[in-house]
């Protein structure tokens, strides 16, 4: 039982994790995630065995809470179920090596410096998701605390990042308490997280109202997939989403959101569609932005989104800069058989290059779908002038899953760290729009379909996250590097010197 303790720690770890995630939201167990891991990292034998343990702790993390991966990949990729569930696994895995990192950094020193060293690796290995041949960050501790306004406060200074780096303190530093020699070590983390929660909160600016509010609208069909693939559907869909916006004009709309695939057709290559469009966006005297693919000058296809006003259509588009994985594009390292794309409109989609403004009555930073988990997405368009953000999205891959509760709480983070309003339209929920501070003011549910209205203040200004970029993951990078330099300085030090006495 001894040999198995620190591998069962290390799977509880990424479990507590997991289930203090939206979703389940169990999230007083956040610190029960470092707490278990470095209790397993204390208690593992041999060098490699530190590296194992985080690996197998971000395995069962991700393997847990992103589960909603077997659905899509069996009921819409056409794999046999035993073979999505590797291919969750195996994600998992991928992913799983970033913990490995950090759980394999923090076991290279001693105990008294891993309380320290441990939360600020773990932050810097996590941001590597962001890039490739990752290129997939979904959710993190962070996410758990967005129905804890107080903690929400401190985001527009440091960002998730600084959020998670000080859960992960906390828990390093009672998981110091629980040790007599380190007791001193783990009240001064103790002390540090809460210090520097209290001067984020505290030293949070103001962000500056920008002329009137806007009445926004976001509709939410409730198109199901397999009705937006049935082709005899497409007059039934695209009435619906017609109606939707009719309602929404009446309700005093000035500014339409159509979700994400909305409707089964193209602006750019359909004349009847986009002179539908057209017409209804002068008739209701409202601006419409809407997604569709779109034609690239290289000869792919962009995932796009418009915009429509009663002039007729803008000339300038965004296109999706960060496509998902497996559902847009195939990574060139995971290029199998099995492994094609999800989306059945296009083999492949091709990235935008900048985040570009759509210029309606207020200039909109949009998001389509995933990548509004990343961070610096919506930073980058708040410095570029965006005073409202968007994000046009369909979670009809997902069902009744976890995964809109975890894709709903990146807006809700992207808004407190920008200090944007952000408005959501899902095809099939959830809908909703989330004030500056992280609030949600209104919300349509998975499942639900209609109309939601809400007056909302375009802002300027930026905050410290937005104007700077994630300057704490940095400088948890650099505080890594400097603590692994100096533990292993010192453990060789302390080799040498009972050398010495053993002589």
């Amino acid at each position: 039982m001894t040999t198995l303790l620190p591998w069962i720690l290390a799977a509880a770890s990424g479990l507590a994790l997991a289930l203090a995630m939206p979703g389940p939201g169990l999230w007083p167990l956040l610190p029960l995630a470092p707490i278990l891991l470095l209790e397993a990292l204390q208690r593992a034998r041999g060098r490699l065995a530190p590296w194992l343990l985080g690996w197998l702790a971000g395995t069962v993390f991700w393997s847990v809470t992103t589960n909603w991966v077997v659905p899509v990949m069996h009921h819409y990729g056409g794999l046999p179920r035993p073979l999505a569930v590797g291919c969750l696994i195996g994600m998992g895995a991928i992913l799983g090596s970033l913990w490995a990192l950090a759980a394999g950094l923090s076991a290279a020193v001693a105990p008294a410096s891993r309380i320290w060293l441990f939360p600020a690796a773990w932050v810097a290995a996590g941001v590597l998701q962001r890039f490739p041949p990752f290129g997939f960050t979904w959710t993190g501790p962070a996410a758990a605390l967005v129905e804890q306004p107080l903690l929400m406060r401190t985001l527009p200074v440091w960002g998730a990042t600084g959020l998670e780096w000080a859960v992960l303190a906390a828990g390093a530093g009672l998981w110091g308490l629980l040790h007599s020699g380190l007791r001193l070590r783990g009240a001064l983390a103790l002390a540090a997280a809460g210090a520097g929660a209290f001067a984020a909160a505290t030293l949070s600016p103001a962000v500056v109202p920008a002329g009137e509010p806007l009445t926004v609208a976001v509709i939410q069909p409730g198109t199901t997939l397999e009705q937006k693939w049935d082709p005899a559907q497409a007059q039934e869909i695209a009435d619906r989403v017609w109606s939707l916006t009719a309602e929404a004009a009446v309700l005093g709309a000035e500014l339409v959101l159509w979700p994400e695939s909305a409707v089964p057709y193209r602006i750019d290559t359909d004349p009847a569609f986009r002179a539908t469009v057209e017409r209804y966006a002068a008739e209701l005297g409202i601006e419409i932005v809407l997604n569709a693919i779109g034609a690239t000058p290289q000869g792919g296809y962009a995932n796009s989104a418009y915009l429509v006003t009663p002039q007729g259509v803008s000339p300038v588009r965004y296109d999706k800069i960060h496509l998902v994985p497996f559902g847009e594009y195939v990574p060139s390292w995971a290029r199998l058989a099995f492994a094609d794309s999800l989306v059945r409109e296009v083999g492949a989609f091709s990235p935008g290059r900048e985040a570009v403004l759509l210029p309606a009555g207020v200039p909109l930073g949009v998001a389509i779908c995933f990548e509004v988990v990343f961070p610096g997405h919506a930073a980058a368009q708040a410095r570029a002038g965006a005073e409202l953000l968007v994000t046009l999205t369909n979670d009809g891959w997902y069902g009744y899953s976890w995964a809109p509760h975890q894709h709903l709480a990146q807006v809700r983070l992207r808004a407190a760290e920008t200090g944007r309003w952000f408005a959501r339209a899902a095809l099939t929920g959830i809908s909703g729009f989330v004030g500056p501070g992280g609030e949600v003011a209104a919300r349509l549910e998975v499942g639900e379909h209609g109309v939601l209205v809400q007056a909302v203040q375009p802002r300027t200004g930026l905050t410290p996250r937005s104007r700077l970029g994630d300057w704490w993951a940095a400088l948890c990078a650099v505080a890594a590097a400097v603590l692994v330099l100096r533990g292993r300085r010192g453990l060789r030090a302390s080799a040498r010197k009972r050398s010495n006495v053993q002589r």
